[in-house]
């Protein structure tokens, strides 16, 4: 997305439960897995209330759906999905009025493109349960989905995801980012993008939040911010990130370190690594 809301790039702990990592593979070290990934096959789902192109790719183990952040389509995660699709079925998508979907008049609120998702999954034939992976607004909407499909999800890894509250914490604790925010969404920001940005709190009051998820769960944070980031803005961003430990029930803040906001193009090893992690518990 654009951090919810900056442009594009805006970077992102050392990880430190469960080890998670192989310390010496942030230089680059090699994995490798025990067979080779299918290529992935381009499709695309005629739902009732949308057209969403896909690709499905991989064999094997609990199938892992990727969901993207504001502004992004599926090629985002274009590092992490060859080396996950080698023990995993996986799914990528463009939401729709992104990559190759067409733009949709359906409401852009987290629950219907929870929903959306729900449809598209059943469609391409993939049988629950999930692991859900999701950056930034994507990361909201696959905790919302998480919370309302519960029986669905194997497990949940968050890269930086947006916060339930974070727009409006934005306009009374970094006032000043928050007017640039709104200059760029009347400037910058595409229909879709405005719609998404419009409707990311709206539904939230019918979901319940008031206990952490029941499912493994990973959140890796990023540990670079941009200039404009710096200050109040960075301050509100690191106390969502210990109410979302508490919303996902992660064991840990996993911050990336040298990662800016996306962290799966500065570190793609980092999130194999998570999502082997969630999927080998459950």
């Amino acid at each position: 997305m654009h951090h919810l809301f900056v442009g594009r790039p805006a970077r992102t702990m050392l990880l430190s439960s469960a080890g998670l990592l192989l310390a010496g593979c942030f230089s680059g070290c090699s994995l490798l897995p025990s067979s080779p990934a299918t290529p992935g096959v381009p499709a695309t789902a005629a739902l009732p209330d949308a057209s969403i192109a896909y690709t499905l790719s991989g064999q094997g183990g609990l199938p892992v759906v990727f969901q993207s952040a504001m502004g992004d389509g599926k090629d985002v995660w274009a590092k992490v999905v060859p080396e996950v699709a080698r023990q995993h079925r996986v799914l990528v998508y463009d939401r729709p009025g992104y990559g190759d979907s067409k733009k949709t008049t359906t409401p852009r609120d987290p629950c219907t493109i929870a929903a959306q998702q729900r449809a598209l999954l059943a469609q391409a034939g993939l049988k629950p349960p999930y692991v859900l992976v999701g950056h930034g607004l994507g990361g909201l909407y696959q905790y919302v989905y998480a919370r309302l499909y519960p029986q669905d999800v194997a497990g949940i890894v968050l890269l930086d995801p947006t916060h339930p509250q974070q727009w409006n914490r934005l306009q009374t604790d970094a006032s000043t980012y928050a007017m640039l925010v709104k200059t760029r969404r009347k400037l910058m920001f595409n229909s879709t993008e405005s719609a998404e940005f419009d409707a990311q709190t709206q539904c939230l009051q019918h979901v319940d939040m008031s206990s952490p998820l029941r499912v493994p769960a990973m959140l890796l944070v990023r540990d670079k911010f941009g200039i404009e980031e710096m200050g109040s803005f960075e301050n509100m961003v690191r106390a969502q990130e210990k109410d979302w430990q508490r919303l996902s029930g992660a064991p840990a803040i996993e911050r990336i370190t040298g990662a800016g906001y996306y962290i799966q193009k500065d570190n793609p090893v980092i999130v194999n690594e998570a999502v082997k992690m969630v999927a080998k518990k459950k």
